[in-house]
């Protein structure tokens, strides 16, 4: 393991420590994704881990000298015939290190399929997206510090809704822009719609709005009927409605509002489950909305685009 950067003590939590585990042959990508985080002041403790020579990631994690706030592991043809990839690092995305999780931000280099447990998760993808955007996409994810994601379980085997293919609303505006309202559940999936935000930077992603107040009032109360209208106001100037759907968004009362005012108001619906065992809230299920396979900028795209009517040729 290549350590460029003094070896100090955690002060604030202001600079994460960033590891990044290879294959031997992915040597020059790792080296160049370290330089340019360190040319960009992202952080000093950048660490590049070879994981062909043996080495033990839960290990290397654990004993850090400075906790691992960010694990970028590089996948690729390469790296994916080692136990590391399959195995260690899915141990990782699943369990705390001295009381605390491990961000884990795949970076997919080539065109192997990602994991099943990775691919149901936000990862960079620098094969589909080139260097320089998914660049911006991981050094935004990261300056952004984040909060902690829930575990991922992805489960094989689900179905998502077949999407029902509706006419243009009649009283939609016809600018031709992508104007999506975006539904999540605000205590447990802030991580998301952080994700969601970075992405929109692009020029080819959707336009998004969100609710920035965060409701701490039962959606049956008489003093949430102000933020009910200032939401309902964005879901109406909105072309389309994407719920984010994770662990506890079926049983959410203001999702389930959400996605009933979004219904009455004729919007095109989409849907991203965070990973595959999440349940479809009811509501949306009976309206059939375009579903995006995984929570991935090339699927959530894809959906969107679907919603609007663009036919993916893949």
């Amino acid at each position: 393991m290549n350590v460029n950067g003094p070896n100090l003590t955690r002060s604030g939590g202001s600079q994460p420590h960033i590891v990044i585990p290879y294959n031997y042959a992915d040597h020059d990508f790792a080296r160049k994704l370290a330089g340019a985080l360190r040319r960009d002041g992202v952080s000093p403790w950048i660490d590049e881990l070879d994981m062909s020579a043996g080495a033990i990631l839960v290990n290397r994690i654990a004993h850090a000298v400075r906790p691992v706030d960010f694990l970028i592991p590089l996948v690729s043809a390469a790296s994916l015939r080692w136990s590391w990839v399959q195995l260690e690092l899915k141990a990782v995305t699943t369990r705390d290190y001295n009381g605390r999780r491990v961000r884990v931000l795949p970076a997919r280099i080539d065109g192997t399929a990602l994991p099943d447990y990775l691919a149901s998760q936000p990862y960079v993808d620098f094969r589909g997206r080139g260097w320089n955007l998914a660049y911006e996409d991981l050094k935004a994810v990261v300056q952004q510090r984040v909060s902690p994601r829930p575990e991922m379980r992805p489960v094989q085997g689900l179905e998502m809704p077949r999407p029902i293919r509706r006419p243009q609303p009649a009283g939609e505006k016809r600018t031709g822009a992508k104007e999506v309202f975006v539904s999540y559940d605000y205590d447990t999936d802030s991580y998301y719609k952080d994700i969601l935000t970075t992405w929109e930077k692009s020029p080819d992603f959707p336009r998004l709005s969100f609710n920035d107040r965060p409701p701490n009032v039962p959606v049956d109360a008489e003093v949430a009927e102000p933020l009910k209208r200032l939401i309902q106001e964005k879901i109406e100037a909105a072309t389309a409605f994407l719920c984010v759907v994770g662990e506890k968004t079926s049983a959410n009362a203001w999702a389930e509002w959400e996605i009933k005012t979004a219904i009455e108001l004729d919007k095109r619906m989409i849907v991203v489950r965070i990973n595959r065992d999440c349940v479809v809230p009811d509501a949306l299920s009976e309206v059939g909305p375009t579903c995006a396979m995984s929570f991935t900028f090339e699927a959530i795209k894809r959906a969107v685009g679907e919603a609007y009517g663009v036919v993916s040729e893949e």
